[in-house]
């Protein structure tokens, strides 16, 4: 079953909506991003003019989730999942005088976005280079091609997964072997009736259950490489968001405390120093900042700070910004991991044992989560920092490209606060509220120009 969608690009940040002539009806075109400072932008030249030497064309219209177009053949859509990005001479060699027809198919059904050259004198859409499938598509690839591709017996697949199941007492684990050894015989890979999952394709089932049931008999926390070689014989296998979260539902756990992700790159700035060997990392001379492995400093070598505090940042242009008052890294730690993955400094933190831990995010339902799962992880109390009610209703919000994207963006946020407003306290609890009846949100970078001259006094009244 599909339900109808408006296909994302894979995050909208970098690409703003281009004006150009011979785009097929029905399509759009965007900017193609660039990286700079470890941000996604707009590509601009000296002039801070928008450049357009390429661009990306998608679909604008609403589609059927992950639904091929009509009349593919499944061995074509085998070969379109089967490459994250395709050269066009590629695909020319494979669709042939079909190219461009089956090209602009996939575009509207949501699987790949068309990157061209764009003739900038005449405004003019180019000749392709090559494509690449969405974010959603490509998401969804590994699972879909099993699908696609099948080998086995569903019957002696399923009685694998009884078998692995058995023994184990966590009723979540108990009731999807009981909803297995229920489905008939003969019947295909289907997900069994009454699982308790939200799994929606067979392949994020099984894996899932399989990784759920090697999970529950280790003694340890296992990285997410060790557990995928546990689990599916490949630690190169990656873990979609849909394996996360169906392996989240199974063992009752969130991904992030069940299984011990990579290490991280952790920016610093401020009186920290890290020895380890012959290798000195000083935090308080780097200009503008140094990026550490978080495990790594807290495991290995020896680390001294005098810092007072810790402030995390969400942002890593606001964590720049800050870096740079001299003020405040004289005396505080200013730490940035990345958005969400700065939840992964927690253990560095804890072993700092500084007297305060500050936190300045987003003020939206985003950064309100952020700073829960930080607060839960932590041992010392976390303070809010410009995290006001007055902030966020005064200041700029923030405007998604289109007005559909904007309603959807918006009530997404809505749904997340009122999921984490009963976590809150004080003014933050007020700030989850507002955006739970509004779902407006507020970006730090927006705020610099408020914040910034009284940050340091914020930072010394907590």
């Amino acid at each position: 079953m599909y339900e109808n969608y408006l296909p994302l690009l894979g995050g909208m940040a970098g690409r703003t909506p281009l004006a150009l002539n011979g785009v097929p009806e029905g399509l759009g075109v965007v900017t193609v991003p660039v990286r700079r400072q470890g941000e996604t932008r707009v590509p601009r030249d000296t002039r801070r003019r928008t450049r357009t030497s390429q661009a990306d064309v998608h679909t604008t219209a609403r589609t059927s989730l992950f639904a091929p177009p009509n009349g593919m053949s499944t061995r074509d859509l085998a070969w379109v999942l089967d490459r994250p990005k395709r050269r066009w001479s590629t695909v020319v060699r494979k669709f042939g005088s079909r190219a461009e027809y089956v090209t602009d198919e996939l575009i509207r059904a949501g699987g790949v976005v068309l990157r061209c050259e764009v003739d900038e004198d005449r405004m003019k859409l180019g000749q392709p280079r090559e494509w690449r499938l969405s974010s959603a598509w490509l998401e969804q690839a590994p699972d879909v091609l099993a699908e696609l591709r099948p080998r086995r017996e569903p019957d002696v697949v399923r009685a694998e997964l009884v078998s692995l199941l058995a023994g184990l007492t966590q009723p979540r684990l108990v009731a999807e072997r009981e909803a297995l050894l229920r489905v008939p015989s003969g019947t295909g890979f289907v997900v069994p009736d009454g699982t308790a999952t939200t799994a929606k394709s067979w392949p994020t089932y099984e894996a899932a259950i399989r990784a759920a049931c090697a999970w529950s008999r280790m003694k340890y926390v296992p990285g997410a490489a060790a557990l995928a070689g546990h689990a599916w014989g490949d630690t190169h296998i990656e873990w979609s968001e849909a394996r996360i979260l169906v392996f989240s539902q199974l063992v009752g756990e969130d991904f992030a405390l069940a299984v011990d992700r990579s290490d991280v790159e952790v920016r610093l700035r401020g009186p920290l120093v890290w020895r380890h060997g012959s290798a000195i990392a000083d935090a308080s001379r780097a200009d503008p900042w140094i990026g550490l492995p978080k495990d790594g400093m807290r495991l290995l070598g020896d680390i001294d700070s005098s810092a007072t505090g810790v402030l995390v940042l969400e942002n890593a242009e606001t964590f720049e910004a800050v870096s740079a008052i001299p003020e405040i890294t004289k005396s505080w730690l200013c730490v940035w991991g990345k958005g969400k993955a700065v939840v992964n400094t927690a253990g560095l933190i804890d072993h700092l044992d500084v007297g305060k831990v500050a936190a300045w995010m987003d003020l939206d339902a985003a950064g309100l989560e952020i700073f829960t799962m930080l607060a839960d992880r932590i041992g010392t109390p976390l303070r809010p920092v410009a995290m006001t009610l007055d902030l966020l209703a005064t200041s700029p919000a923030r405007n998604r490209a289109n007005r559909e994207l904007q309603a959807k963006a918006e009530q997404a946020d809505r749904l997340l606060a009122a999921k984490i407003e009963p976590k809150l306290t004080g003014e933050l609890a007020e700030v989850a509220r507002h955006i739970k009846e509004t779902g407006r949100a507020v970006e730090q970078q927006v705020l610099h120009e408020r914040v910034l001259p009284q940050l340091l006094d914020l930072l010394e009244s907590l």
